[in-house]
């Protein structure tokens, strides 16, 4: 019997939605869901009104957009996580994917997450049933998109909020990466010269600051050009502004399928880096 055999019951969602489409473009989605196990405590023991407003549970509105993705794009892949981050944080090492208290507020702490009720064994279950089944339909997806189109162009979607620490923040639209890459440059390129959003390339974070998110491991073992998108969760917050986001959303699909050079954005990692840099470049994390 393994790990993860009687976490999820007959009654819980699938670990992971998938959305097949034709095309070469896979949007995936870690933080899309809210939903917790019926094995756990309602919102893992939290208050249920912060559960169902924090930004630690789930990427405000990102699965309505998915929905709106969904409805309007028929060339783009879209996998998306069920479960909340809270019960396994999909964009963490799996060392790290269980969180003990929120990010944000320290003194919040997440009951069903406590060493005494999420021990090493409880923690496996979480990551056999929750955490490897999203990580690895991704890249069984990744590995058919090459197998039948020659390549693939992944991009991850957060969303974030409009204040941390009490610190309002002005950036509408980030990127996280683990380092330049032919698609970086050209998507950042893009949603530099776009008027619509205001973009900042780094933001709200810098993977090189977070030593547990995920990025390099997802790197590695996809052999991708990792990239991840981040939208001011405000600004996807109403269904005028689900709208204005697919249709731009729509316009770098677009830009990319266009592109001068998307015969090396579609390439595997491995096969267009220089050969002295065989990991990801942290440091390298950011432009200006």
């Amino acid at each position: 019997m393994n790990a993860s055999s009687d976490l999820l019951q007959k009654q819980d969602l699938a670990p992971v939605k998938t959305i097949k489409r034709d095309g070469i473009f896979v949007f995936s989605g870690p933080h899309n869901g809210r939903a917790v196990p019926a094995c756990l405590e309602p919102c893992l023991g939290t208050d249920e009104n912060w559960f169902f407003e924090a930004h630690e549970a789930m990427d405000l509105h990102m699965n309505t957009l998915f929905d709106a993705l969904e409805e309007s794009c028929d060339n783009i892949t879209l996998i998306a996580g069920n479960y909340s981050r809270l019960v396994c944080d999909l964009n963490a090492l799996p060392d790290y994917a269980i969180t003990r208290h929120s990010p944000e507020h320290v003194h919040i702490k997440i009951p069903q997450n406590q060493p005494d009720t999420c021990c090493k064994v409880q923690h496996a279950r979480r990551l056999e049933a929750v955490y490897w089944p999203y990580h690895n339909t991704k890249t069984a997806t990744i590995n058919e998109k090459r197998k039948q189109l020659g390549g693939a162009i992944v991009l991850d979607l957060h969303s974030f909020s409009p204040t941390w620490d009490q610190k309002k923040r002005n950036v509408e639209l980030g990127t996280l990466r683990c380092e330049k890459t032919p698609f970086s440059r050209a998507f950042e390129a893009y949603l530099r010269a776009q008027p619509e959003y205001l973009f900042v390339s780094g933001e709200p974070y810098r993977v090189a600051e977070r030593k547990q998110n995920a990025a390099p491991m997802i790197t590695t073992n996809n052999d991708i050009q990792y990239l991840g998108l981040e939208i001011r969760n405000d600004l996807i917050a109403t269904p005028q502004g689900i709208d204005k986001m697919v249709i731009f959303l729509k316009k770098c699909v677009e830009h990319l399928e266009q592109h001068p050079d998307r015969a090396t954005i579609i390439k595997p990692r491995s096969t267009i880096m220089p050969a002295e840099t065989a990991e990801p470049e942290l440091q390298d994390s950011w432009s200006i």
